[in-house]
């Protein structure tokens, strides 16, 4: 009893079979596009923090430990901004996968956490309703005085 693959033939006779796949070929192509444009967004992005940092260091030019300290840490982040520029979208994807399952304890406390930034940046602030009295109070007790 033939299986559904052996009756159906050769694949490359179904004209309908050729417009999914290139269908298929034009959405990769889009993705890797967008993909490909986040990925320079998010290296330049992270490159501006890095001068943020650097240019909040200035301002401690009588402190040079503090100073040096924000030099360091621009450093380190430029050097991630480098990072992302040099490096596939699928690189990174294998990196941060397997930093996953070096320490999942840890990766699990980090997208807690940031879901709960997200959460509470993304939240709407809602007016507050004013607590209502248990206390019951008769209309009558406050009467206005008629003038």
């Amino acid at each position: 009893m033939p299986n559904g693959a052996q009756s159906r033939g050769s694949s490359t006779a179904d004209p309908d079979l050729a417009d999914v796949q290139t269908f298929a070929d034009a959405l990769r192509d889009q993705t890797h596009c967008y993909v490909e444009k986040r990925r320079a967004d998010a290296a330049r992005l992270v490159s501006d923090v890095g001068e943020a940092i650097r240019d909040t260091g200035t301002n401690f030019d009588g402190l040079p430990q503090l100073k040096e300290f924000f030099d360091q840490a621009a450093l380190g982040v430029d050097g991630f901004a480098e990072d992302i520029s040099r490096r596939s979208f699928g690189e990174m994807y294998d990196e941060v996968h397997a930093a996953v399952r070096r320490r999942p304890a840890l990766a699990t406390a980090a997208a807690v956490l940031a879901g709960f930034a997200l959460f509470r940046v993304l939240r709407t602030p809602d007016i507050r309703p004013v607590p209502r009295s248990r206390a019951v109070v008769p209309v009558d007790v406050f009467p206005t005085p008629n003038l």
